[in-house]
């Protein structure tokens, strides 16, 4: 379904084409709700959130919803070694959710290593890296990770730190990830052909239709009237709310 299809979807479904009862959305706005209704259906497969309480990869229409958006063996380098036992790596600026991470790590006289990482809670991590049954271990092959950023660096630099026992260095982590689907957009629906965001920036030609797998984008029309509804208090809202929960 291209952007101009989910546009038309979207105002069939609020009862727009014969009907001057409520206000008309313009093209701008139907972008936005489309927008947010993906990153809610982003959301809602990744995590259990939701109706069927499964979170990706819970079930193979959850694996076929978000498959797209699937990031395979991304390896993120350059790691820095930040002090005898901690290594960080910045993540890719597209980066959402992780789904698999692991590193390679090298110690004396032993041959390269993939470690399998674990992602351990901040207030966690001390007694994790002093605990035998947890601590880090180029043996049991496993090592805790947490996300964080430095403070010195510029807004939005995300990193991933991993804590090794000291006796093995870290080379490079290796991430499966869902990205940051492209913004859905239509420009080519407004005279001049490109419109202005409310932070200022500018959408123009050419269109952009969802990245999503295409069976997905009767859902996210769905979730939009669905936030567009809610918003304006339309009476349908109740109707139009159980239907978005079918598609779980």
């Amino acid at each position: 379904m291209t952007v101009q299809e989910m546009h038309y979807d979207f105002k069939i479904k609020f009862n727009k084409l014969d009907s001057n009862v409520y206000r008309d959305f313009q093209v701008p706005e139907i972008d936005w709700l489309l927008n947010e209704a993906q990153e809610v259906f982003l959301k809602q497969r990744y995590g259990i959130n939701n109706t069927t309480q499964k979170g990706f990869e819970g079930s193979q229409k959850r694996i076929d919803d978000l498959r797209n958006l699937v990031m395979k063996n991304v390896s993120l380098s350059p790691v820095t070694q930040v002090d005898t036992v901690s290594y960080e790596a910045e993540l890719p600026d597209n980066y959402i959710f992780a789904i698999r991470v692991q590193s390679v790590v090298t110690k004396t006289s032993c041959p390269d290593k993939t470690l399998v990482c674990k992602p351990t809670q901040h207030d966690d991590l001390s007694n994790c890296l002093l605990d035998p049954n947890y601590n880090p271990s180029y043996e049991w092959g496993e090592m805790p990770i947490v996300y964080g950023t430095i403070s010195n660096l510029t807004a939005g630099a995300n990193r991933i730190f991993g804590y090794t026992d000291g006796s093995f260095t870290v080379t490079s982590f290796i991430l499966d990830y869902l990205r940051e689907p492209a913004r859905i957009a239509f420009p080519g629906g407004v005279l001049g052909g490109q419109y202005i965001l409310p932070d200022g920036s500018t959408i123009a030609l050419p269109n952009q239709d969802c990245e999503l797998p295409e069976h997905t984008h009767r859902e996210i029309v769905d979730i939009a009237t669905l936030i567009a509804a809610g918003d304006i208090n339309h009476p349908g809202y109740q109707v139009k709310a159980a239907k978005t929960s079918i598609h779980e």
